[in-house]
């Protein structure tokens, strides 16, 4: 690979372009784009962690699918993957998750960023989000547990 195609909220169709020709995605007789995810057919709830923090900590329907991510909370897998760097010091898992997404998209031919909002049907303010993917037939589907990296 040698550069990084960035893809800044798209048009529509550059994304079936791109979701056609580079994954196998095809179009309905209505139009609508499908896309097969083959044995994984979503995201694990269990998977699923949000940054406990002050601002947010009393807005969150915290349990089993809005699982808290505390800044100090490390996983035995994170903490041998820290430990064997040779750091003596432990970084936020946020932090250590975010190096690693960006590593990941850093090998990828194409990356695509949606730049929109979440909360948008209550009352309140929404909030902007910044979605990073790799593929673009999830561009257009904002997540209210999206963070900017």
């Amino acid at each position: 690979m040698d550069k990084i195609h960035l893809k800044r909220n798209a048009p529509v169709s550059l994304l079936y372009e791109d979701a056609i020709s580079n994954e196998g995605a095809i179009v309905s007789s209505s139009g609508a784009l499908i896309n097969f995810s083959g044995k994984k057919t979503g995201r694990s709830p269990k998977d699923k962690r949000i940054v406990y923090e002050e601002t947010s900590k009393d807005d969150i329907w915290w349990g089993s699918v809005n699982i808290k991510l505390d800044e100090r909370m490390l996983s035995p897998r994170l903490i041998l993957d820290h430990l064997e760097t040779g750091l003596t010091t432990l970084t936020d898992t946020f932090e250590i998750n975010r190096e690693r997404a960006i590593d990941y998209l850093n090998t990828r031919d194409n990356v695509y960023v949606f730049d929109g909002y979440a909360g948008v049907w209550v009352s309140q303010p929404s909030c902007k989000i910044r979605k990073m993917l790799s593929f673009s037939t999830d561009s257009g589907t904002p997540s209210t547990g999206s963070r900017s990296v």
